[in-house]
């Protein structure tokens, strides 16, 4: 329920006031007086210490509880992110900076009369919530509530949250595909909670998701969006190799690997690269020897001197023609196969195995149940050919509603103890143009520079459409000379985020030769704490964490630096064992290490919650207020779940009785 606000001299009703622009104006110029002072020396520091006195004193007098002054709370900066969800999407953040001079009791969200979200003050200033996507589909408003201690309250009526029906057929696009197509038959993926089969040969059941691939009628369609336990229906969406579209250029057999990252005549690093770019096809004392690399491409020519090395390539699995001899039509990826293990100086690990699986065509396409196909056959074969890592230069045209179904198999693989390395896309400069599956959260998603540390223009942009930052990191992406399919021992230059992305499979590797007790979240730490910072300072959405540095990563594992351990949850418990309904109840817990997420999940006899632990205090203690009023007595355990700056996780569990009342 809402809780009920009264104002002064208002018993019965609420009076909603507007934002008091004089106080707003006062506190923005306040702000900005206090950054030109600190943007500017002092004469001398007695000056500046009269100057630190007076914003002191300016700054606690406006911020601080005084008497009621008959003011509303000043709401701002409202944001909801992302502000679409699908049935069974992560949960929407919402967002609002509020000020009051008399001091802010209670901020919360109305979203479409329908739920109500307590706003907690997190470490940046603003109020923060979450919601789900279990509401019914349908576009709500999302209302910010504000009161403060004097009792005075208003409101912003901004916010919009969408949530749509994954079966909502033209909401996937797939009515209007079966329009363009006369009412033709359309392939689909059919997401469900257990087998479900269609009586025909064309049906593809999936083991990575509970899904199936299906040619279906239109009436067909209908009739199985109306069929219980189904989650959601979307069109089986074209996939293509992400790399240019420049043809490769020939060049000689006995072409050398150039120098990249050369230093400038000066001395200092090159272009703009905060240091010089390292090629990690060097040898580093490692070669990859024990590890498998899954290639998910357009086959690899098993006749080129880099990859016929007896016994390189254990296995080739083609979904495309059935053929049982390794051979690529396009030549993609046998360039992208000799770069993660060729020989000739070629491979950044060439002792590694490789397991080839051709889906992708001549023309470098393939569709999405294909690859569904290609993952299905890494973890059923994974124990057989010791597969570790999966490289997989493969992207949508865009996010799409498909996408989830995609980056939800990545992050299984993941999951299983896979480390994936996907390509950024080359659908750049612009941003939000990361391609899937490099949005999917658990994945190493890897753009393209060039060897001075410039991103190449067509590097795809981050954020995704769930606002996270990608890539995770750059690599070396033009003018990349690997192996030329079709030749004995020829080689070629391409360009695009496909030639970056088996340079770090084939890092991984390494990582892994050198440390075979690394998780995929481990691999992921590795890379990114230890790679070159580029563009902006610290984490942005062209060059991600920054360039790949396998020599650093190395030297740090090698090293057992404590700044590569995973994060892990220390602690976690109840302020008390046991309350009654109604009571406040603290759930906190301490976390060691580099924290994305903790979040409360409590679960009961007929109810469930998720609560984010984002107050976090000085002595590295998370927590969040879970109010009982509204649940039912009983048994109840409260679970603590940890997610790391990488994708670690963690967890612990906490049992607690609820009363009842009196």
């Amino acid at each position: 329920m809402i809780p009920t606000i009264k104002y002064k001299n208002l018993e019965d009703e609420i009076q909603w006031s507007s934002v008091n622009s004089r106080s707003f104006a006062y506190f923005i110029l306040l702000a900005a007086m206090i950054s030109c002072a600190a943007s500017f020396p002092m004469q001398n520091a007695s000056e500046n210490n009269k100057a630190s006195i007076w914003f002191a004193r300016e700054s606690s007098s406006y911020f601080a509880t005084n008497a009621d002054d008959g003011r509303p709370p000043v709401i701002y900066g409202v944001s909801v992110s992302p502000s679409a969800l699908k049935t069974g999407d992560p949960r929407s953040e919402i967002n609002a900076f509020v000020h009051d001079s008399s001091g802010v009791e209670m901020v919360y969200a109305d979203v479409g009369n329908r739920m109500n979200l307590m706003l907690d003050l997190d470490r940046d200033g603003r109020y923060t919530g979450y919601c789900g996507s279990n509401l019914p589909p349908g576009t709500y408003k999302v209302t910010i509530v504000a009161k403060d201690r004097s009792g005075n309250a208003s409101k912003d009526e901004s916010g919009r949250l969408t949530i749509r029906d994954p079966n909502d057929l033209n909401g996937n696009a797939i009515e209007d595909c079966l329009e363009e197509q006369d009412r033709e038959d359309v392939k689909v993926i059919v997401l469900h909670d257990g087998n479900m089969s269609k009586n025909d040969s064309s049906t593809i059941q999936f083991h990575i998701l509970p899904a199936s691939a299906m040619t279906v009628s239109s009436d067909e369609l209908e009739k199985i969006a109306g069929t219980d336990g189904v989650k959601g229906i979307y069109k089986d969406q074209k996939l293509k190799i992400a790399n240019s579209t420049d043809p490769p250029s020939r060049q000689s057999p006995a072409v050398k690997l150039s120098s990249f990252g050369k230093s400038s005549p000066s001395g200092g690093p090159s272009s703009s690269a905060s240091t010089s770019i390292d090629d990690p096809r060097i040898e580093r004392g490692y070669t990859g020897e024990g590890i498998t690399v899954a290639l998910i491409d357009t086959g690899a020519d098993s006749g080129h001197e880099s990859l016929n090395d007896g016994g390189k390539i254990v296995a080739f699995r083609d979904f495309v023609n059935n053929q049982t001899r390794a051979y690529d039509d396009n030549g993609h990826g046998t360039h992208c196969a000799s770069l993660i293990a060729g020989g000739s100086g070629i491979g950044v690990a060439p002792d590694a195995r490789l397991v080839v699986i051709k889906v992708m065509d001549r023309d470098g396409a393939c569709y999405l149940s294909d690859a569904l196909k290609a993952l299905d056959y890494c973890l059923e074969n994974r124990d057989r050919y010791g597969i570790d890592v999966v490289s997989f230069s493969v992207g949508g045209g865009s996010p799409s509603d498909s996408s989830t179904v995609l980056d939800d198999a990545c992050n299984k693989m993941v999951a299983e103890g896979l480390v994936m390395c996907v390509a950024a896309g080359n659908s750049g400069p612009g941003p939000s143009s990361i391609v899937i599956p490099g949005d999917a959260e658990q994945v190493i998603t890897v753009g393209a520079i060039d060897s001075s540390g410039e991103i190449y223009e067509m590097s795809s942009r981050g954020p995704t459409s769930s606002g996270e930052i990608k890539p995770d990191l750059v690599a070396l992406g033009v003018d990349v000379v690997s192996a030329l399919a079709g030749s004995k021992n020829a080689q070629s230059s391409m360009s695009g985020t496909s030639m970056a992305v088996p340079q770090v499979a084939g890092s991984a590797a390494l990582l892994l030769e050198a440390r075979p007790d690394l998780d995929p979240a481990g691999v992921k730490r590795a890379f990114l704490k230890t790679a070159d910072d580029l563009g902006e300072s610290g984490l942005d959405n062209i060059y991600g964490y920054g360039a790949l540095n396998l020599s650093r990563a190395l030297e740090e594992i090698d090293s057992g630096s404590p700044e590569l351990s995973a994060p892990y949850l220390k602690s976690a418990n109840t302020s008390v064992k046991e309350a009654e309904v109604g009571d406040m109840v603290m759930i906190e817990a301490r976390a060691i290490g580099e924290i994305r997420s903790i979040n409360a999940n409590i679960k009961g006899p007929d109810n469930y919650q998720q609560i984010a632990m984002d107050d976090l205090d000085e002595n590295g203690i998370y927590s969040a207020r879970w109010e009982t009023s509204f649940w039912t007595a009983g048994d109840y355990q409260v679970t603590v779940d940890m997610q790391g700056k990488f994708g670690e996780v963690d967890s612990l569990a906490v049992p607690f009785h609820l009363r009842e009342k009196g």
